[in-house]
């Protein structure tokens, strides 16, 4: 989704990996053999793998610019990055930056940053390396996190001082830019600027958001790891084994599917594969989502 117009703003999409297969147990513990099944019939061979059942994800940014701003929104893996637990992450070697200019971005032309959440596959463009230190990615950038969220991780951090938070991604793409004074703590429903706004949805981790673009009549939400298949629109009481609360983060979910549903706003997600943006629409006595095939 290349510089896709949105009122008189523009949101583009840059993902970091594509066509990733996951197993569902890896994803959903509540997720029987027959419920994959009726999903996979549901969604199709380029969303869920017929055999295997595996789930087809991506690892999704956005760019949001609205004339007067440029917005990045949750920084994918990045490079350089320890992370040996996670083969595809570990010290990787991505042409973000070059896909970023791409785009007509440079770093210092961005002005906001802003995560949904702090896990790693969200903050790694936080920071680059550069003369073996980690430094702020965008050099006039306020990064915005739900400081819920920081203090979360932070108190993890300080009690763990021995144990990587984060696979790591705490001390290399949250603290250098804690420490170089970018980072801007705000509550979980916060105005960013005028037309987009953060929302609290928790469960996930415990300061979760989702952010909200409206201009001139156009709506989208960017909602992040809210969602990170289609299948949890069909199956919103689906938690992932990542979800610090699962209780939570199915309430927040049902709540985010039920109150969008028909409602003309285009979701956008960390991690639903390409086309990507698309609309919730009910189905029956339950939900669909529905891709926009034009973006």
């Amino acid at each position: 989704m290349r510089n896709a117009p949105f009122g008189r703003f523009s949101i583009s999409k840059i993902a970091e990996f594509e066509n990733v297969l996951y197993a569902p147990q890896q994803l959903y513990p509540d997720a029987t053999e027959a419920a994959l099944r009726a999903v996979a019939g549901r969604l199709g061979p380029k969303l869920v793998d017929p055999a295997t059942f595996g789930l087809i994800m991506s690892f999704n940014c956005y760019v949001v610019r609205t004339g007067r701003h440029t917005i990045l929104v949750d920084s994918c893996i990045g490079n350089d990055k320890e992370r040996p637990s996670r083969p595809t992450w570990h010290r990787r070697q991505g042409p973000f930056l070059d896909t970023l200019k791409g785009l007509g971005v440079t770093p210092e032309s961005v002005d906001f940053v802003l995560c949904t959440h702090l896990h790693a596959d969200h903050v790694g463009w936080n920071t680059r390396l550069v003369d073996g230190r980690w430094v702020p990615t965008f050099p006039n950038a306020q990064y915005l996190i739900a400081e819920t969220e920081y203090r979360h991780w932070r108190a993890l951090h300080d009690s763990r001082p021995a144990e990587p938070v984060l696979f790591g991604s705490f001390a290399d793409s949250v603290l250098p830019v804690v420490e170089r004074g970018q980072a801007v703590m705000v509550p979980m429903d916060h105005e960013v600027i005028t037309g987009i706004h953060l929302e609290g949805a928790p469960g996930h981790t415990p300061g979760n958001v989702v952010i909200h673009v409206e201009d001139s009549g156009a709506r989208a939400i960017l909602s992040g790891d809210l969602m990170h298949h289609p299948v949890q629109v069909l199956h919103p009481e689906w938690s992932t084994n990542f979800c610090v609360d699962p209780v939570a983060s199915r309430r927040s979910r049902v709540d985010f599917v039920r109150r969008h549903a028909d409602t003309g706003a285009r979701v956008l997600t960390g991690h639903f594969p390409a086309p990507t943006a698309g609309q919730i629409h009910r189905d029956g006595s339950g939900h669909v989502f529905t891709f926009d095939h034009a973006a």
